[in-house]
């Protein structure tokens, strides 16, 4: 998977955005399979192991704009594969948690959106991902 660049996520959300919608923040985290998986698929064998947690990770683009929340499922090569959308005013409800490396994000919908955002995601994905968070929680910012 090549490495995310701020105008690879904003350039995927040009599309999705309405007239005069301004995309506040937008991060980039992935959702792994449950470590029990994955560690039974490294007991099998190790390249195996490997293949199969690639294949069943999956790459979400999370984007904040002044109208909505845009989750977009990505493949590895960053095309859009599946795009869902939720208004400001008609939120699922969500829960937000951050720790040394990760925000998780958690939506309560159908599907239920479930995701983590490492702080080297790239430049700012920290920061992103912890203002929509807030958002989704319907939390107020931690302070710096």
């Amino acid at each position: 998977m090549a490495a995310v660049k701020d105008e690879t996520v904003q350039n995927a959300f040009a599309q999705y955005l309405q007239p005069e919608e301004q995309l506040q923040h937008y991060a980039f985290g992935i959702k792994q399979p449950p470590i029990l998986l994955i560690i039974a698929l490294f007991c099998l064998a190790i390249l195996p192991g490997i293949i199969a947690t690639f294949l069943l990770t999956k790459s979400y683009f999370v984007g904040l704009t002044d109208r909505r929340v845009i989750i977009l499922q990505v493949t590895n090569s960053w095309k859009v594969k599946e795009m869902r959308e939720f208004p400001l005013n008609a939120l699922p409800p969500g829960s937000t948690k951050t720790g040394g490396l990760f925000t998780h994000i958690k939506m309560e919908c159908e599907p239920r959106f479930v995701a983590k955002f490492h702080r080297m995601g790239f430049k700012g994905n920290r920061e992103h991902a912890m203002a929509i968070g807030a958002r989704v929680s319907g939390t107020a910012l931690p302070a710096a």
